[in-house]
């Protein structure tokens, strides 16, 4: 299923922002049944910044994956919000890759849909 903001061509920062919505944010340290941390969400930076969320067209009800985070210390991109965003087919997915994927893995297996760094988006 396509988006229908996606078929649109051009996304801004701000068309994001008024046409989809945050459905659930996920822990950044997912957990064993036993509560201690499987592993950290972020395999880019100091382990402060990173976060998955589950966001949701208002309009034709498509589902993204995204894996914001942010870049401070230790790259050349210092101080940029990334976010790339992944189609998903429904929340129960979703739920299943946070509890099976860290973040470098989805990343490397994945190709995001949208790319955000700070106010810049492409699709």
């Amino acid at each position: 299923m396509i988006c229908c903001q996606l078929a649109k061509g051009t996304l801004t920062r701000r068309a994001l922002i008024e046409n989809f919505e945050v459905v659930k944010e996920y822990d950044p340290q997912p957990k064993n049944k036993d509560g201690s941390v499987r592993w950290f969400l972020y395999g880019w930076d100091d382990g402060k910044n990173g976060v998955r969320r589950l966001a949701r067209c208002k309009h034709c009800g498509s589902f993204f994956l995204i894996q914001a985070y942010h870049l401070h210390k230790f790259s050349e991109y210092a101080n940029v919000q990334f976010e790339p965003w992944y189609s998903i087919g429904s929340e129960s997915e979703a739920d299943y890759v946070n509890a099976t994927y860290t973040g470098l893995q989805w990343e490397l297996e994945h190709k995001p849909v949208i790319r955000c760094a700070d106010d810049e988006v492409m699709c």
